[in-house]
């Protein structure tokens, strides 16, 4: 098997979480269904206890059955590998569940195995296949909102996708921040506070970089207000210089994060960063 890339990775998890977020909040929301219909690939094929599905255009179709539902998908792993092939498979294991209307209440353990595309001249890969297993049974399940740890989950996958470019490029991160956003960050003695300043820091000290891994450990979310949250994550840094030399650090985030549903992603109001573990070459 074959190294895989974070880059990869990151691509991979963002479009994860993004495929249960949909469920987990306001699905007959047309932008909403646009966002999702976006991260699958068109001749896509699902197939769960529900039956099997092919081709993107019968989607819509597949989500009447979950009206009126309210859906939770609780990650317990993931793991992402590029095949030979090119593809990219993301198996994983989550515990779902659901409450419906009537107030009934199932949970059980499923087993998920994905294959994704990567989109020529395009950051996040698409789905081209969704297959689903239950493997278990979960008793006198009490139903918890995953919406909030999903959600954050994905934005800091493609917060890191975009700092491992290393190109330069600030277009990205403007639909990641708030029009008042404040970047503290552990490099610089001002904070940030326009997409200007942030694209000369991006030209700045990313661009003495040959690679950049991030490896994001200790994650928290905290609700603080209807669409409002508070991320605390370490990210564990491994990269290398364009001289080749080898190098690690660890930084700790807090992050303030304002929530629209129905947009892409959540946007960073306020980010502080604080190193934990010194820049260290690695021998």
């Amino acid at each position: 098997m074959m190294e895989t890339k974070t880059k990869i990775v990151h691509a991979a998890i963002v479009q994860y979480h993004r495929w249960y977020l949909f469920y987990e909040r306001d699905f007959e929301n047309k932008q909403r269904l646009e966002n999702q219909l976006e991260i699958l690939a068109d001749d896509i094929t699902m197939k769960s206890a529900a039956g099997e599905m092919q081709g993107k255009t019968n989607y819509p179709e597949r989500l009447k059955v979950y009206t009126g539902w309210k859906n939770a998908h609780h990650i317990q792993n993931i793991e992402v590998n590029k095949l030979e092939n090119g593809a990219i498979n993301l198996e994983a294991d989550i515990v779902y569940q659901n409450l419906k209307s009537d107030g009934s209440n199932d949970s059980y353990p499923l087993h998920y195995s994905t294959f994704l595309k990567e989109i020529p001249g395009e950051l996040l890969p698409v789905f081209t296949e969704i297959n689903i297993k239950p493997t278990g049974e979960i008793k006198d399940p009490t139903f918890e909102d995953a919406y909030p740890e999903n959600r954050m989950l994905s934005l800091m996958h493609y917060w890191l996708l975009n700092m491992e470019q290393l190109d330069g490029n600030v277009a990205p991160f403007k639909e990641l921040l708030t029009d008042d956003f404040k970047l503290n960050f552990s490099t610089n003695s001002e904070p940030i506070v326009s997409i200007e300043q942030l694209e000369q820091w991006l030209n700045g000290t990313p661009k003495q970089l040959k690679e950049s891994n991030h490896f994001p450990e200790n994650f928290t979310v905290k609700v603080i207000a209807e669409n409002k949250y508070d991320v605390n994550v370490d990210f564990v840094w491994k990269g290398m210089s364009k001289e080749g030399q080898k190098l690690t650090a660890t930084t700790t985030h807090h992050w303030i994060v304002k929530d629209n549903p129905n947009d892409r992603f959540a946007k960073i109001k306020e980010a502080t960063i604080i190193q934990k573990v010194p820049l260290t070459p690695l021998k």
